[in-house]
């Protein structure tokens, strides 16, 4: 497991909101389109997260920390 790709897709879904709706749709293409290189394994834990946790932990965030 890349420990380092996935702390930078759950960074990446928790900071940006247009990635975070992408990767709801398809994480798989989100990730590929972003160029992480996670493994199937990787991808199937990842895809069973509730991005709606993210983006309630977003919200908290102050602005300068999220990607416009």
């Amino acid at each position: 497991m890349s420990q380092t790709e996935v702390e930078r897709c759950i960074g990446r879904i928790v900071t940006d909101g247009e990635f975070r709706e992408k990767a709801t749709r398809s994480l798989g293409t989100a990730c590929y389109d972003e160029g992480f290189v996670l493994s199937p394994r990787e991808l199937a834990l990842l895809e069973h997260l509730d991005f709606q946790c993210f983006a309630a932990v977003a919200e908290l965030l102050d602005d300068a920390l999220r990607r416009r």
